[in-house]
């Protein structure tokens, strides 16, 4: 048998049952004659959860949970990290540690849980990266709106086509390493207290700047006002419109699929149930309120991204 796959996920227990519809679709898909090695970094995740997921497991795809050591959370303390408007998780941040984390590992797949893949991901995880320290696919709700598209160009002053979705990321472990990435985020995030509207995400994009292999869309689906994927490979359900909140929710019919399948398909049912007229129009208000928050962004913000760039291109 080959090297193990590593995939990983962060998540907290509201997640939990999307992350095992994720789960259940990527064993579908697993190549018998390869190994998988899911690895749910986790902040906050009862055993009830971790048994439940645990489960899962196969003789070909092996799940575990890890906790994040301590001296990582004291660095991602602080009002700075908060995300504006949202509901908070240090949980974000976890996946911009995975190479200083798991040095056994030179390549791996990092995925949000609110996914589903159509196909093997050893098809993904084989994409070749060279030098670059990720391969990832542009974000199409920045794209759809124009109020994103103008902080990304205005305020990260990227082109919209190289911004990408850090849900799902071939990250290049070994070249983040021997590039001290790690080090550097912490240095940059402790130092510079950057606002940024998705801090993971645009610290990701900040740090990888021209060093991105940009995979086909069709590896990470997110709903859009773009034209369709005819032939999915991975769907996303990023940001508004979840499946288990609205039975018309874009690209909706490949969650349940999997959904079905999985050991929390009751729970996630009665989410769907539970979901109520009043949570649909929170929904549309807190989009609302992300699309206007992306104006606020001042000259001091912009004057400061340009100091912290220019710290990234020395080291």
């Amino acid at each position: 048998m080959t090297q193990p796959i590593p995939v990983f996920f962060s998540i907290n227990d509201a997640y939990a049952p999307f992350l095992s519809v994720a789960m259940t679709s990527i064993i579908a898909h697993a190549d018998p004659k390869q190994h998988y090695d899911l690895i749910v970094l986790y902040e906050d995740l009862n055993a009830e959860n971790r048994e439940r997921l645990g489960q899962l497991a196969t003789t070909n795809v092996s799940i575990r949970f890890v906790t994040v050591n301590e001296d990582l959370m004291k660095q991602l303390a602080g009002e700075h990290m908060k995300l504006r408007g949202a509901t908070f998780t240090l949980t974000i941040y976890y996946r911009l540690y995975i190479a200083a984390m798991f040095p056994q590992y030179d390549k791996a797949i990092y995925l949000d849980a609110d996914v589903v893949t159509t196909t093997d991901l050893a098809n993904l995880f084989n994409i070749d990266l060279g030098t670059n320290l990720v391969g990832a696919v542009q974000d199409t709700f920045a794209a759809d709106n124009l109020q994103s598209v103008q902080y990304v160009t205005q305020h990260l002053q990227l082109p919209i086509t190289d911004y990408f979705n850090s849900g799902m990321m071939v990250m290049n472990l070994k070249q983040m390493r021997a590039e001290k990435f790690n080090e550097t985020f912490t240095h940059l995030l402790t130092t510079y207290h950057v606002e940024f509207i998705a801090p993971d995400q645009d610290y990701l994009n900040e740090l990888c700047r021209d060093r991105v292999t940009h995979i086909e869309r069709a590896w990470n689906v997110m709903p859009t006002k773009q034209s369709r994927v005819t032939a999915p490979k991975l769907l996303h359900f990023s940001l508004f419109g979840k499946p288990w909140h609205y039975a018309d929710a874009q690209n909706g019919q490949y969650f349940w699929e999997y959904a079905a399948r999985s050991p929390y398909f009751a729970e996630i049912k009665a989410i769907q149930r539970a979901f109520t007229d009043e949570d649909r129009a929170k929904d549309r208000a807190a989009e609302k309120s992300l699309l206007a928050t992306l104006k606020t962004f001042s000259e001091k913000d912009r004057d400061t991204i340009q100091q912290f760039r220019r710290e990234i291109a020395r080291n």
